[in-house]
């Protein structure tokens, strides 16, 4: 690929994550149990359909890559959350005692 298409192809995600994350209110504030287990399920099943219209050998390649790859990323997201709201208890969803 490309600089010029990586570049392309680096705001298409940009825009598209944007719209994901309006659509979901993910950035509206804390969010319940409920919505979390619903915004998770919903992107699981987006991006395993995503996948699966791949052609081999990139959808192996990807999966792997995906599985080696999302702990590493979770773990960096939620530290950036946590700088992000310090006062926030992560492990406390919104309604939850």
């Amino acid at each position: 690929m490309t600089s010029k298409a990586y570049a392309e192809f680096l705001k298409d995600i940009d825009v598209m994550l944007g719209q994901l994350k309006k659509a979901a209110g993910v950035s509206e504030g804390p969010m319940t149990q409920r919505d979390l287990d619903v915004l998770a399920a919903a992107s699981a099943d987006l991006l395993t359909l995503a996948i699966a219209n791949m052609p081999e050998p990139r959808r192996g390649e990807t999966i792997r890559e995906l599985s080696e790859m999302l702990a590493v990323d979770v773990a960096k997201k939620r530290e950036w959350l946590e700088r992000k709201n310090p006062n926030r208890r992560l492990d406390t969803p919104k309604g939850s005692a």
